[in-house]
């Protein structure tokens, strides 16, 4: 699924119309939002008529000439419903066939900072309730230095402290995009014109959790001071990953002996023949030895917990266990226990997070950490030999086949933030 978010500034005017055809035909959404629309009454009635009968429809009327919100979607093999609304935000709940409902927070925030505590209290609150979310559009306000090009010297406002709060309390994730880092331009020239980066897209680790493939692109600035934002919930393409030593296998003496009974095997060769042999071995021995001897360590937890709790519903039921049923409950306890420590040094390996003290368990932020760098780490555009930007998932796999190598894959990528 994709959805387009854009600050048209005017849907009425006569840029905006062609503007927004060429978006549509070129990027195909099935989900529009358009902010600051500028339209009440029979003018809106008349975008409503240019859009096609098919498509769903909903609006928040501008206030005078600011403000305004219009939503609108392709009827297909989903179901939208807008189940709440105010002047900054439109709450769409999206429901497909295949997965479970998720929500979007289509955002246009005040220029008001105290405007905008409003809106991070309604988003927060929404956000508690745990439903897979993507928060999405123009925040109107930035969050570091890097964000902003130009004009006066950035300072640390309570606006900012606001929003920065706002993003850390809910945990949510900046999602990584192609295209300009400013999403929005004053137009002015020489020394007064400056950039921000006032448009993005959010999201929470369940969302994150949900959508592996996500792809956020922003598109150039055409008919608004504003970047359109594309959001693609299945778009990035995705490669087995090399094989990796996992920290949590050393629990297991068994793991050191397999490295040293593989690293013992003779060879014949020179030095660095032996070495490449040899690790090739280890590594062989150990992916068979954690695929029949140690398993899926998640699917263990959830199997030991299970037989942890039918043991207890015994006892509750019956009053006591036999010694050898007390023996197979305190075997489970420890093997659970054990296991979950395994499952955190996984993540922490994943996360590649030092600064928290092995030992204090924090398995969701190691988890949360491990799902952005997954998605940091995925390939979406990158430039083919005769330099155009490649974002279909098979050409992409046909540049990498071709390109690999020391000096291959390097010379193709695009050098962006958020492409590779």
């Amino acid at each position: 699924m994709r959805a387009l978010l854009w600050n048209c500034r005017g849907a009425g005017k006569p840029s905006f119309a062609p503007a927004f055809r060429r978006l549509v035909q070129l990027h195909k959404p099935e989900i529009c939002v358009l902010f600051e629309t500028r339209l009440s009454g029979q003018n809106l009635q008349k975008a409503r008529a240019a859009i096609p009968r098919s498509w769903g429809f909903y609006a928040v009327e501008s206030q005078g000439l600011s403000g305004g919100i219009i939503v609108t979607w392709v009827q297909g093999d989903y179901q939208i419903d807008v189940f709440n609304v105010c002047k900054q935000e439109v709450i769409l709940v999206i429901s497909e066939d295949n997965r479970s409902p998720w929500v979007l927070a289509a955002v246009y925030a005040s220029t008001d900072y105290r405007v905008r505590r409003r809106l991070w209290a309604e988003a927060s609150q929404l956000i508690t309730q745990g439903y897979p979310m993507l928060v999405a559009g123009d925040f109107n306000c930035i969050t570091d230095p890097q964000e902003k090009m130009g004009g006066r010297a950035f300072t640390y406002k309570r606006e900012i402290r606001e929003f920065q709060d706002f993003i850390a309390s809910n945990g949510l994730i900046d999602l990584e995009f192609s295209g300009p880092t400013f999403t929005w331009c004053n137009n002015q020239q020489g020394q007064t014109r400056v950039w921000e980066r006032l448009d993005r897209v959010y999201a929470t680790a369940g969302w994150a959790q949900c959508f592996f493939d996500y792809h956020v692109r922003h598109l150039p600035r055409i008919a608004s001071d504003h970047c359109p934002l594309l959001v693609s919930t299945d778009a990035a393409v995705s490669f087995h990953s090399p094989f990796r030593f996992e920290k949590f296998w050393t629990c297991y003496p068994r793991s050191w002996e397999i490295v040293r009974e593989a690293w013992n095997v003779p060879v014949r060769g020179d030095a660095m023949y032996r070495v490449s042999r040899r690790l090739e071995l280890t590594k062989r021995r150990l992916r068979r030895w954690n695929r029949e001897e140690v398993g899926n360590i998640f699917r263990r937890i959830e199997e030991s917990e299970e037989a942890i709790a039918g043991l207890q519903a015994q006892e509750a039921l019956g009053g006591s266990l036999v010694e050898e049923e007390m023996g197979e409950l305190r075997s489970l306890l420890s093997l659970h226990d054990s296991l979950l420590r395994q499952q955190e040094i996984f993540w922490r390996q994943k996360s590649r997070v030092q600064w928290i003290q092995e030992g204090n368990r924090n398995t969701r932020f190691f988890h949360q950490s491990a799902v952005i760098r997954r998605h940091r780490n995925r390939i979406r555009v990158i430039r083919d030999e005769d330099g155009q930007l490649v974002e279909d998932p098979d050409l992409i796999r046909r540049v990498r086949r071709v390109s690999s190598g020391p000096d291959g894959l390097s010379r193709w990528v695009l050098g962006a933030q958020g492409v590779l």
